[in-house]
């Protein structure tokens, strides 16, 4: 089980989103925190990974030898990989 950390921007824009969909993004954070191999898929061209959370994408730094995702962006899909 890897540690989720939420950089300082993804955390504001958690705050800002209705209820229900903040729960459903951090539900699907922890779930991507027990299954990292399961859940991330690796970006092309880049180190990062995605995590597909409804219309929504995460950008996450996976560091095996620290056993952490560190949660670098969230956004929709049409404008996160830009």
């Amino acid at each position: 089980m890897a540690i989720v950390l939420l950089h300082p921007d993804v955390e504001k824009k958690l705050q800002s989103l209705p209820n229900d969909i903040e729960a459903r993004i951090r539900s699907k954070l922890t779930e991507a925190g027990e299954n990292p191999g399961r859940h991330l898929k690796p970006l092309k061209g880049r180190e990062e990974y995605s995590l597909r959370i409804g219309k929504r994408r995460a950008i996450i730094d996976w560091v095996t030898e620290q056993n952490e995702l560190r949660v670098l962006e969230l956004d929709t899909r049409d404008t996160v990989y830009q």
